[in-house]
C-alpha cells in the first residue's frame, strides 16, 4: 500500500500500529487489470503488505477455493467464502472463469470486518492512529479486477486429491501439558513477547529447544490489534484456536489448513501450533510479520 509516513504523533503511531497507506499495488502496479480468458487459473496471492491484513473475497458472492497454504499444496481443495491474508501469508486459489462471459469482470475484493481500530471510535480516530491514511483497516475495496476478454474451449478439472498430507500429533509432542507459551506485549512503545523485545542474536532460557522433539506452542493476544506471527526455519500446523473473536467478521475465513510459517492471531485469542524441530541446531527466528514491529 502506497502513502507517506509522517512525523511526530503520527510517526510514533505508526511504529506502534504499523503503516497503512491508501494506495493498493498488485505486481508492482497500481489498478492493473487482469487479462484472461474463460477456463481455470492457479493464482498465488501473497500479502506483502507492511501491516494490512485482507479479507478476500469474490464481488459476487462465489466461493474461493483454496488449493495451498504457506508451504504448498493441501490434501484437497478447501472452499470459503471468504479467506483472512496476514502480511507474510500466503494461499493458493483455484480460480475457474470456464463459466463466466466474455466481457465480464469478476473482481476480487477485501471485505470489511472489524479489527482494533473499530475498538477505538470514528474512522477520524482510525486514521490518526494509521499514520493519516484515509483507508482504514478493515474497510471495504477492491483488490484486482478479471477482465474475460477470450472464449476457450478447453477444460480443467481439479483433482479432489491434491497432495499426502501428514498431520503432526499432540501426543507425540514432549509438552502436551505445558505448551510453550508467548504472550504478546508492549513496552516502552516497543512490542514484544513475555515483555522482551526482538534481539537478533540473543537466546532466553526458555527459547531453548531440543532438537529431534516436537513441541505445541502458544501465542496469546491479550492486545487490542491483530498480530501476524512467523516462524523461521521450519513450517507449523493449527492445532487450535481459542477465544477467537465472534463478532469480528473473520473466524470463518482463517486459514488454518496445510503447513504454514504465518499465522493470524487477533484480539484476545490465543492459538496453539504443532511444530517439529528435526532438520539442523541453530537459531530459528519468531517475531510479528507486521514490518513496524
Amino acid at each position: 500500500m502506497g502513502g507517506m509516513m509522517s512525523g511526530g504523533m503520527d510517526g510514533m503511531m505508526t511504529r506502534m500500529m504499523g503503516f497503512f497507506g491508501d494506495t493498493l499495488f498488485v505486481n508492482g502496479r497500481p489498478s492493473a487489470p487482469l487479462e484472461l480468458a474463460t477456463h481455470a487459473y492457479r493464482m498465488r496471492v501473497l500479502n506483502a503488505s507492511n501491516a494490512r491484513t485482507y479479507k478476500l473475497a469474490w464481488q459476487d458472492g462465489r466461493p474461493l477455493t483454496i488449493i495451498a497454504s504457506d508451504g504448498g499444496l493441501l490434501s484437497e481443495p478447501v472452499r470459503k467464502d471468504y479467506v483472512m491474508l496476514t502480511p507474510g501469508q500466503r494461499i493458493e486459489l483455484w480460480a475457474d472463469f470456464s463459466h463466466d462471459a466474455v466481457g465480464s469482470k469478476p473482481t476480487l475484493m477485501s471485505q470489511s470486518f472489524s479489527s482494533m481500530m473499530d475498538m477505538m471510535g470514528d474512522s477520524g480516530m482510525m486514521g490518526g492512529m494509521m499514520g493519516g491514511s484515509p483507508l482504514a483497516d478493515g474497510a471495504e475495496f477492491p483488490i484486482l479486477t478479471a477482465h474475460i476478454t477470450r472464449k476457450v474451449d478447453d477444460v480443467l478439472q481439479l483433482p479432489k486429491q491434491l497432495s499426502r498430507f501428514q498431520r503432526l500429533r499432540a501426543e507425540d509432542t514432549v509438552n502436551l501439558h505445558d505448551p510453550r507459551t508467548f504472550r504478546i506485549t508492549m513496552g516502552h512503545m516497543q512490542w514484544g513477547f513475555n515483555g522482551r523485545s526482538f534481539e537478533m542474536d540473543t537466546v532466553a532460557p526458555d527459547e531453548v529447544v531440543q532438537l529431534g522433539t516436537s513441541e505445541i506452542w502458544e501465542f496469546a493476544n491479550n492486545r487490542m490489534m491483530a498480530h501476524a506471527i512467523h516462524l523461521h526455519g521450519l513450517q507449523f500446523q493449527v492445532l487450535e484456536r481459542i477465544d477467537s473473536p465472534k463478532d469480528a467478521g473473520v473466524v470463518d475465513g482463517y486459514m488454518d489448513e496445510g503447513w504454514l510459517d504465518t499465522i493470524l492471531v487477533m484480539p484476545g485469542e490465543r492459538v496453539r501450533l504443532i511444530m517439529r524441530f528435526a532438520d539442523f541446531t541453530g537459531t530459528y527466528a519468531y517475531h510479528c510479520h507486521m514490518l513496524g514491529h
